[in-house]
């Protein structure tokens, strides 16, 4: 798509971060825009920032684990433009932690948000797009669904799942008329990891008592978003990179070119290549929580070791 002035695009998860840098950034290429959030007030201050762009502007709350909203949210959409020419994907929600503390119900949590809100969504949107064969629907995946971070599995597993999907349809529905990308942020400084529940057995602890534990747990997330995301890039820099990514019409749209490595190393050099980078990108992640854990004075070094053993 590579004019996009007076066309018309769906937006989910613009009220924040990714989402609300895309949102600004597609109203100065001159896109009429639909915004969805979960967070209205978020939103509408979003709005109130492109009113003067002249462009088209409407907002709707929306929760995207919900298949009834996201249809209510197209009826609305169709109403207000009649024609939808950019689809993008892109609310999401994070989570951490290790694996055999996280709940059934995260599992879910993270799943509906990330995977069937897409799933509902092309459900809903694509037989239009199919019937008049143009539209452009874009996915927001993660570098999480490229390389299988340790500590963040349901996540993980939610994005690796929005990549194959993309990839799927583009193959279906190759000859179509109708575009898919992927965007796979690597760490983007959004709030979304201060927003999002962080899971660890209570071992970890040397604090035992519940209250203190709640209240040091939020520096601990404080201290956890500083450090995981000190080398990421800042969401106007990063949907610049989408937006010019979406003009072209690429499959996959990076904000690193680091991606591009690694799929390459991912592809020839699986055996010893790619499982030195997950060992590598493991060890980067855990020095981060045992860093904000002890700050936090959730839990001490000598404790880590003792609790985790060979796992650390």
């Amino acid at each position: 798509m590579k004019i996009l002035k007076d066309k018309n695009c769906l937006l989910t998860g613009a009220g924040s971060g990714i989402g609300r840098s895309l949102a600004i950034g597609l109203a100065k290429e001159g896109m009429n825009l639909f915004l969805a959030d979960i967070d209205i007030k978020n939103l509408e201050k979003v709005k109130e920032e492109i009113l003067d762009m002249g462009v088209k502007v409407y907002i709707r709350k929306c929760d995207v684990s919900k298949f009834e909203e996201i249809n209510e949210m197209a009826n609305d959409f169709y109403q207000k433009f009649g024609e939808l020419d950019l689809l993008i994907n892109n609310a999401g929600t994070a989570g951490g932690g290790f694996v055999d503390a996280i709940e059934l119900d995260e599992w879910k949590r993270v799943l509906d948000v990330n995977l069937w809100s897409i799933i509902y969504s092309i459900k809903v949107f694509l037989p239009k797009m199919l019937e008049r064969g143009s539209g452009h629907i874009v996915n927001t995946g993660s570098g999480a669904g490229i390389i299988g971070l340790a500590y963040h599995p349901h996540y993980v597993a939610s994005k690796f799942a929005v990549v194959g999907l993309t990839e799927a349809l583009y193959s279906e529905l190759y000859n179509t008329g109708i575009i898919f990308s992927v965007i796979c942020p690597i760490r983007v400084r959004t709030n979304i990891g201060r927003s999002s529940p962080i899971d660890f057995d209570p071992q970890l602890f040397t604090v035992t008592d519940q209250e203190e534990i709640k209240k040091k747990f939020e520096n601990f997330k404080e201290c956890f978003a500083v450090e995981y995301f000190k080398a990421g890039v800042e969401p106007a820099f990063a949907a610049k990179k989408y937006i010019k990514g979406i003009k072209k019409n690429r499959l996959y749209i990076f904000d690193k070119r680091i991606l591009r490595l690694a799929l390459l190393i991912k592809g020839i050099a699986f055996k010893r290549g790619w499982k030195a980078i997950i060992r590598k990108q493991r060890k980067e992640d855990y020095a981060a929580i045992e860093t904000c854990l002890i700050k936090s004075g959730l839990s001490t070094k000598e404790h880590l070791k003792n609790t985790l053993g060979n796992r650390i």
